[in-house]
């Protein structure tokens, strides 16, 4: 292989061949198992991805959308915003509009639709387990209106319900927290079908023009342990809910 060719698969520029992947793998001293599981990882990244269906995804969300359908499991930090895979379809089409690079009601419609069909991983055979902690604020911002603000309410009461779902609010009067300089989401992944390969959590920090996606450990070990003050300060899933109930009898 040329420096340059490898250089580019080495910045995740071009996509290695399955094949060469494997000889790579052999050549290092790795066992049977996992020069077959690396043969089958390069030749899954080369499929076209069921979200690139969805012309107005944005580059830098591509990945995010990528891990997201194969993890197991996110633990997510809102700071004034219901979680997107708890939205419908109106509360998100009102932020989509807002945004200042969708310029149209059907570039808005594009990205809510990849919203409702991420929100598939919710139920289903392998059913995503989400653990979210929205800041009280997320329950008062007024999106789109006070009647779609009331539907996005009640169907957060209705989405934080599912087994799959730890749904907490961090009130107002917890006071100061260690998040107090925006969202963020840790995502993990299921155990390979090789035992041997394991992949670790990625920290995803989304900022308006793109995102950040960590995988340091002592990235994750920093974000891992802002969550956990974080679910210490947060209203237990019982408490939260009775808070979403009076706010959503505002609307009423």
């Amino acid at each position: 292989m040329h420096a340059a060719t490898l250089s580019k698969v080495e910045s995740a520029t071009t996509r290695i061949q399955p094949g060469t992947a494997q000889a790579l793998m052999k050549y290092y001293g790795a066992s049977e198992d996992e020069c077959e599981a690396v043969f089958e990882l390069a030749h899954a990244a080369r499929q076209r991805g069921w979200w690139r269906t969805y012309k107005a995804t944005p580059a830098w969300f591509d990945a995010y959308v990528g891990l997201e359908t194969e993890a197991n499991s996110l633990r997510d930090y809102q700071t004034e915003l219901v979680h997107g895979l708890l939205q419908t379809e109106e509360y998100a089409f009102a932020l989509a509009r807002a945004a200042v690079d969708v310029t149209s009601n059907e570039e808005a419609k594009e990205h809510v639709a990849l919203r409702m069909a991420r929100q598939e991983r919710l139920s289903g055979d392998r059913p995503l387990e989400l653990h979210t902690i929205m800041n009280e604020a997320a329950l008062h911002r007024e999106v789109g209106g006070a009647q779609v603000m009331r539907s996005q309410l009640q169907q957060l009461r209705e989405r934080c319900d599912l087994p799959n779902v730890t749904c907490q609010i961090l009130p107002f009067d917890s006071g100061e927290h260690p998040a107090g300089y925006g969202s963020f989401v840790i995502i993990s992944f299921p155990a390979f079908q090789h035992q041997t390969i394991t992949f670790g959590d990625v920290v995803y920090v989304e900022y308006g023009l793109g995102a950040l996606y960590l995988e340091e450990p002592s990235d994750i070990e920093h974000f891992t342990k802002i969550f956990g003050g974080l679910k210490d300060r947060a209203l237990n899933q019982e408490k939260s809910l009775a808070l979403v109930e009076r706010a959503l009898a505002q609307y009423k």
